[in-house]
Order: C-alpha cells, then sequence, then structure tokens
C-alpha cells in the first residue's frame, strides 16, 4: 500500500500528472480562499444591511413615542369631542407616517381620527403586553373594520388611553433574484410576519440553532426598545448562476496566476522527490538488496565463487540497479559505509542459507580509494569467523586510478587472506605494466571482450588479451560470457581460470543461489570442456 502511495512521485510516467495535481490543488486553495473571502464578505454586509434596515423601525419607534408624548400633552379636550378629533387628527397631519390615532380605554375604542360615530369597539386581546414599557399593548396585523378602515390593516399600539395605528411597512420587490427580506415582531418566544418574504426569520433563527448552512447566509437585527427585527438571507447557488460569466472569468483568472507557484512547487517536489534525494534520504541496511553472480572455475567445473551485486530498493519497492547509484555512494564519500552494508546482508544471507560444508569465495566491489587494509577487514569483519567457508576476495572498480601507493595494502590484505583482482580490465585505467606490478591474484576481463560479435576486433584481441595477462601469472576471470561459443573458446584456450556471464547465470537471490548450486552438474562442465579441447 506505501509503494503504490510513493508510486506517482517516483514514477517520471507519472510526471505530468504530478504536476497537473499541484496546479490543481494551489488552484482549489485559492479559489477556496477567494470563496471564503466572498462568503465572509456577504455575511458582514448582510449584517450591516440588516442593521441598516432596521434604522426605519428605530424610527419608527421614536416616532411612536413621540405621537403619544404629544397625544398626552395637546388632546386635552372632553374624550371624543368635536375638539378631541381635531386634536386627534392635528397630531396625525404630522409628516411621520402615523396618521391613525385612537381614544381607547382599556382597549375599548370610542372614538378615532376616521370614526364616524361614537361606538365603542373593543380591540380585543393584546398579542403583545410589555409591561414595564410604558405599560405598551400591540396587536399585530389586526383589521381596522370596526373604525370604519374597511380591508385594511395595521399594527395597533396602545399606551393608556391612546392608541395609533402603525400602517404596514413596505414590501420590497427585489431586483435579484439571490437575496429575501422579512419585516417581523418577535417577543416572548412568538413570531409575527409585517413583510417580506415569510421564512425567512425563521430560518436564520434555525441557522444560529442548527450551524451555518453550505448556500445560504443570513443576516438578522433586533432592537432591545421594540420588538421589531429585521431578517436578510442570500443564496449563495443563485448568485453563482446570475453571476456565472463573472465567475468563470474569475476561475481562469486564477488559474493563471496559480501556473507560477504550482510550477516552483513542482520543481521543489520533483527535487525532493528525485532519485539522487530518494537514495539519500533512505539509504540503510534496510534498503540494501544482493544478488549473486555465481563464478564457474573451467578447472574444474565447479560453481567456486560468486559475485556480490549491490542493488538498492526505493521507496516504491522497486530494485534499482547499481549504476544508478553508485556515483552518489562516490560523490558522498559513503563508499565504505556503503560497503559494510552490503558486507554484513551478504554474509547474514549466505551463511543462513547455504549448507553447512559449502565452501564459495565471495567477491565483493571495492573502490580504489578504499584500498586501507585495516578499514577494509572492519568493512568485512562479519566474515571474519568464517573465513574458512566464505574467504574474501576484493574486485577493485576502476572508475578511480589505481595508485601505485596501494601496492603495501593488497599485499597486507594477502597476508590476512582476502584476494584482490583488477576490475573491468580494458576498460579504465588499468594496463599490463600495472597488472604486473601490483600483488593482484587475478584480472577480470571487461565483459565487451567476451560479448564482441565473432570476427569483429575486441573479439580478435580477447585471445591476445588472454596471452598478455596469462604472461603475467595473474588468474584470469572473464565475465559478460553469454554465448557457447564464446566459453568453447575460454576451455580451449587453457588460460583463462574463472568465467561469469549469462550462460552460466544471471545474478540471482539468495533463495534461487542456493537451488542453483545444489543443481549444478560440474560433470557436464567438465565434458564439455574435454569435447573442447579434442575439437
Amino acid at each position: 500500500m506505501a509503494s503504490r502511495f510513493f508510486n506517482p512521485f517516483v514514477s517520471d510516467r507519472h510526471d505530468r500528472l504530478v504536476g497537473f495535481v499541484i496546479w490543481l490543488l494551489i488552484a482549489a486553495i485559492f479559489l477556496a480562499a477567494g470563496a471564503w473571502f466572498w462568503r465572509n464578505q456577504i455575511e458582514e454586509t448582510l449584517a450591516r444591511d440588516a442593521r441598516a434596515e432596521l434604522a426605519q423601525f428605530d424610527k419608527l419607534h421614536a416616532n411612536v413615542t413621540t405621537a403619544f408624548d404629544e397625544l398626552q400633552r395637546t388632546a386635552t379636550s372632553t374624550p371624543c369631542s368635536n375638539e378631541f378629533i381635531r386634536e386627534l387628527r392635528r397630531v396625525a397631519f404630522k409628516p411621520d407616517g402615523l396618521n391613525e390615532f385612537m381614544y381607547a380605554p382599556q382597549g375599548i375604542v370610542t372614538c378615532s381620527t376616521s370614526m364616524a360615530s361614537r361606538v365603542a369597539v373593543p380591540l380585543g386581546p393584546p398579542d403583545i403586553d410589555r409591561p414595564g414599557k410604558g405599560d405598551i399593548d400591540l396587536w399585530v396585523n389586526k383589521r381596522l373594520d370596526m373604525i370604519g378602515l374597511s380591508g385594511v390593516v395595521g399594527s395597533v399600539v396602545l399606551q393608556e388611553p391612546f392608541a395609533l395605528v402603525i400602517p404596514p411597512q413596505a414590501s420590497w420587490s427585489d431586483a435579484s433574484s439571490w437575496l429575501r427580506k422579512e419585516f417581523v415582531v418577535a417577543t416572548g418566544g412568538r413570531v409575527w410576519h409585517l413583510s417580506g418574504e415569510s421564512g425567512t426569520f425563521a430560518a436564520a433563527s434555525a441557522q444560529r440553532t442548527e450551524g451555518e448552512s453550505m448556500w445560504a447566509i443570513h443576516g438578522t437585527a433586533c432592537s432591545d426598545a421594540h420588538p421589531f427585527c429585521v431578517a436578510l438571507e442570500t443564496n449563495l447557488a443563485q448568485i453563482a448562476f446570475d453571476w456565472r460569466a463573472e465567475l468563470i472569468l474569475a476561475v481562469g483568472v486564477v488559474g493563471f496566476y496559480a501556473y507560477w507557484p504550482a510550477s516552483v512547487a513542482h520543481r521543489s517536489l520533483k527535487k525532493y522527490w528525485s532519485l539522487e534525494s530518494r537514495f539519500r534520504r533512505n539509504l540503510d541496511a534496510a534498503s540494501i538488496v544482493c544478488a549473486y553472480q555465481p563464478i564457474l572455475d573451467l578447472r574444474t567445473g565447479a560453481i567456486s565463487s560468486c559475485e556480490v551485486l549491490a542493488r538498492w530498493r526505493d521507496v516504491d519497492g522497486s530494485i534499482v540497479p547499481p549504476d544508478k547509484f553508485i556515483d552518489l555512494v562516490a560523490s558522498a564519500g559513503q563508499t565504505l559505509e556503503f560497503t559494510k552494508m552490503v558486507a554484513d546482508r551478504a554474509y547474514a544471507e549466505l551463511s543462513a542459507n547455504l549448507p553447512q560444508g559449502t565452501k564459495l569465495q565471495v567477491n565483493f566491489n571495492i573502490f580504489p580509494r578504499d584500498l586501507d587494509c585495516e578499514k577494509l577487514r572492519h568493512v568485512f569483519s562479519a566474515f571474519e569467523a568464517d573465513r574458512d567457508r566464505f574467504p574474501l576476495a576484493l574486485e577493485i572498480v576502476e572508475n578511480d586510478e589505481v595508485l601505485d601507493n596501494v601496492h603495501g595494502e593488497i599485499e597486507a590484505l594477502a597476508r590476512h587472506g582476502i584476494r584482490t583482482y583488477i576490475d573491468d580490465f580494458g576498460n579504465g585505467y588499468s594496463s599490463i605494466h600495472r597488472v604486473a606490478s601490483l600483488a593482484i591474484h587475478g584480472v577480470k576481463l571487461d565483459r565487451s571482450f567476451a560479448m564482441a560479435p565473432n570476427e569483429s576486433l575486441m573479439a580478435r584481441m580477447l585471445v591476445h588479451a588472454l596471452d598478455m595477462i596469462g604472461s603475467s601469472g595473474r588468474e584470469i576471470v572473464v565475465e559478460g560470457v553469454e554465448t557457447q561459443d564464446r566459453l568453447d573458446l575460454l576451455l580451449e584456450s587453457e588460460r583463462v581460470a574463472y568465467a561469469q556471464g549469462y550462460l552460466i547465470s544471471k545474478p540471482l537471490p539468495i533463495g534461487r543461489l542456493v537451488e542453483f548450486l545444489a543443481n549444478h552438474d560440474a560433470k557436464a562442465v567438465l565434458a564439455r570442456a574435454s569435447r573442447a579441447a579434442a575439437a
């Protein structure tokens, strides 16, 4: 499961997809931030607008208070007399929007600015009784037929002994389809709709109780001085639809400006997940994978040794060959540390899986810079107690020039029973002079000799290389043997001690190496050698 997660970051096949996903995420973050800001601005705007709408009720409340004060001060004639009615009408004539006044002691209307008769009409039980607020009673949306205003509805406010009618507040036909308003009277847990879109105040109250809705935003405002409230609601989906052209343009602009940070993030991510970065972060003993390539002794037909080839297990579980990372090991100065991890892993696998009594020389590649006997003895210390079973041979790779002063180190290694070979002879710094001057045990010919096509220059030079190296008295190992004809040539020359290549076996994991050794038929190899010699 973990490897599947890492695979898109490791594989170059997914590079474009990763870049697109990064761009998409950054664009989504920008859009989300913009949407949050937009929504927050709308919420603040609705709350501000609700307070502004409530201001007209504050003004209405002030007008009502002033009207009652004026009635108490000026309507002093005999109640319901002609002069008293004129006094009421003088107050009603003021430009405050309040035009209907009544004399209604204890809620019984006996006269008003509109009543032609003087018949007592009870208002009935008030909808709202607010003791402590100037003893005000309120009838919400009451029909005014009883005072001669047929079909008219208004809210009646009573402050003994006078009452006045608050006309219906203006309702809106909004220019936009996404904004709703409602004016209500709300007190004591009860709500009376006055005008606007019924249910808007209830939806806002539910939002405060149950949490915010994804698409609906509400703004409400209520006063402590009076029971009037204003509620506003907007629908984001409807806004988005109405402004769809502008939103599409905004998304395009966001996508354009998201490209640069996405590119920077993509480059940083590629660098973080590059092979070099992954290797440096995750190189440890557990990530080392060993493969073992059998080496055939042409003199006995037996598998006398194997070369340990290091691989590295990437974070996605894939196995990375050494040519992809060995330069990273060298540039980081970790060659000895890396070789020790390989040696410890190889010893653990070989000692645990090969049958007791099996003797197998184990070959390791080392860098010329690491040719230090004491350091190498520490690197291969795991083999120290089991040297008879697993004798060691070190193959000096030719990525660096082999210095002349390593002669003493090679001799010191030999005194401790560790053999040395020049690896990849013919493809590096070594010359036949170097082979003759160093106290090495043998030479591994570069695979280009063995793999060269018949009758090619390299194929013809193979014979000459065998003669030159053989004359130096060094053992010869030929790697890259992939055809039976080439193996027959090596058998016929009688100068080659060992052969290695896919014809014999490709590099094997430890389990398959054990099977290969158990099934190997040395007699068949010798018989082949005899036939080649006879031919």
